[in-house]
């Protein structure tokens, strides 16, 4: 879900997924969006800025409790729900 102030929280990674590849955990809180604080963006922003053409990359700052922020680079793939 999504807090505002805090970032958007992961609360499902689909196993062999593009998250599930880059090493999103649940609960990691997204906090920045190819170096764009999440703060400063909506929420259908945010989504729009997720999505993309498969193939392609999005660069996530992630923080995950009692770690550093850290940034992963997805790899977007088809999405199969």
């Amino acid at each position: 879900g999504y807090s505002e102030g805090g970032g958007l929280r992961v609360v499902q990674v689909p196993p062999g997924g593009a998250a599930d590849l880059a090493g999103l955990r649940m609960n990691d809180v997204i906090i920045g969006i190819n170096g764009t604080s999440v703060r400063e963006l909506d929420y259908e922003t945010i989504v729009e800025r997720l999505r993309g053409p498969v193939g392609s990359t999005v660069q996530l700052d992630v923080f995950r409790k009692g770690e550093e922020v850290q940034t992963l680079v997805v790899t977007r793939q088809a999405y199969s729900p």
